[in-house]
Parts: structure tokens; sequence; C-alpha cells
């Protein structure tokens, strides 16, 4: 299982710590707050990143600012 942690820029401007963790080749990235699953994101080996589950129905503009912080993580 490879882990990463993640920082994300909230709409207000602060913040936010996330841990991602994937297996190797994997298309499926889990992410977490702490150790909370709040969502998990399907690769599609293009470039792009969309929710497969929205365990803690985060908000459409933070599922779209994680998405686009994970286009730096394929493994």
């Amino acid at each position: 299982m490879e882990q990463f942690n993640m920082q994300v820029m909230l709409k207000d401007g602060t913040f936010a710590d996330y841990d991602v963790k994937t297996d190797r080749k994997a298309q499926y990235y889990e992410v977490y707050d702490k150790e909370t699953l709040i969502a998990t994101f399907k690769d599609d080996k293009n470039g792009s990143f969309a929710i497969d589950t929205n365990t803690t129905n985060i908000e459409e503009d933070l599922q779209s600012r994680i998405a686009e912080q994970l286009k730096g993580f394929s493994v």
C-alpha cells in the first residue's frame, strides 16, 4: 500500500491536510481526513480522476479540488 500526504486549498483560502492510500497500479485512491475515509476516487488512466464513493458527502467543490490534486499522485 502506497501512502501520500496531500494539502488542498479550500474555497475560503485555508488549507486542509489529507492522506491518500492506494496500491501500485491500482485504479482507486482512498482519501482520508485523519483516520476517516472521506472518499474514493478512480483514476481513468488518462490523467483524470472521478469520485467513486463519497462516504462523508463531501461537497462538489472539494471533490474537484481533490481530483485536481490527485493528478500528481498517479503511481
